[in-house]
């Protein structure tokens, strides 16, 4: 059981609190505004979400939620975040259970056997203190209560990995959806933020795959989970939509901040 590493730091590690943050992130200003219920009204799609604290991101992150929630359910759901801590193999899955203060998301094992080559393998020591595949689950938990999972750390943010992953995720049965978790540019001012996010975004909604690559390595764009980013873009092939952008700034004041974008890519 891989237990919760940034409950009551980056969200509350109480299980009403953490209900009571996640009603917040909707109902707030710089949220969608209101609480979704789930229905199927629109195509199956995957989203990409930020995954910063909770008083920071969550309101854009309730974008990507809603988007789901509005898609439908699904039987199971892959979470792909980059990898911040240096730890573990270089594309990473993990197979143990997750416990968050709403309950345990347990990892659905045929689908990582599935998934898992001799260079995509399992684990758990790059989930164990990685918080970008962690503060996604818990909006899953508060909408669908008991999930299954398959998690997924990326150390190797290359095309070539990203590749790799996406044709295996295109061979996945049943009804699941991809959650691509990512944060935009960091630590720049108000003024630059906003530009540097706005370039990003465009390459996203263009599926320009090149111009992400070339402006991250280029240390024009730190958008930190653009591995995940780009496997979702190859494996969903429909209309890429930006749901929200903002960042910390606007969230919480400072001289510098960090952008967060939701997004949504139709599942065809």
């Amino acid at each position: 059981m891989r237990k919760p590493h940034v409950a009551g730091y980056f969200y509350p590690s109480d299980a009403d609190e953490l209900r009571d943050k996640i009603a917040w992130a909707f109902t707030h200003w710089n949220g969608p505004g209101f609480i979704p219920e789930i229905v199927s009204t629109s195509p199956k799609l995957g989203v990409i979400a930020p995954h910063a604290g909770y008083d920071y991101s969550a309101p854009v992150a309730a974008f990507s939620y809603n988007a789901i929630v509005n898609s439908g359910k699904y039987d199971y759901f892959v979470i792909i975040g980059p990898n911040h801590t240096g730890l573990g193999e270089p594309v990473a899955v993990g197979t143990e259970d997750y416990a968050t203060p709403l309950g345990i998301a347990k990892i659905e094992k045929d689908a990582v056997s599935e998934i898992i080559d001799d260079y995509i393998v399992t684990d758990n020591v790059a989930h164990l203190r990685e918080h970008s595949v962690e503060v996604q689950i818990p909006f899953l938990q508060y909408f669908y209560g008991d999930v299954k999972i398959v998690p997924i750390v990326m150390m190797d943010q290359s095309l070539e990995a990203a590749e790799r992953l996406s044709s295996r995720l295109k061979k996945l049965k049943g009804n699941f959806t991809i959650i691509a978790s990512s944060d935009l540019n960091h630590y720049l001012p108000l003024q630059k933020l906003r530009t540097y996010d706005n370039y990003f975004v465009k390459a996203v909604l263009s599926r320009d795959i090149k111009a992400i690559y070339r402006y991250i390595y280029s240390d024009e764009i730190t958008a930190c989970g653009f591995g995940p980013i780009v496997t979702l873009l190859l494996t969903y092939s429909g209309k890429v939509e930006l749901l929200k952008l903002s960042n910390s700034i606007e969230m919480a004041g400072g001289e510098t901040g960090v952008g967060y974008g939701a997004f949504s890519v139709e599942k065809v």
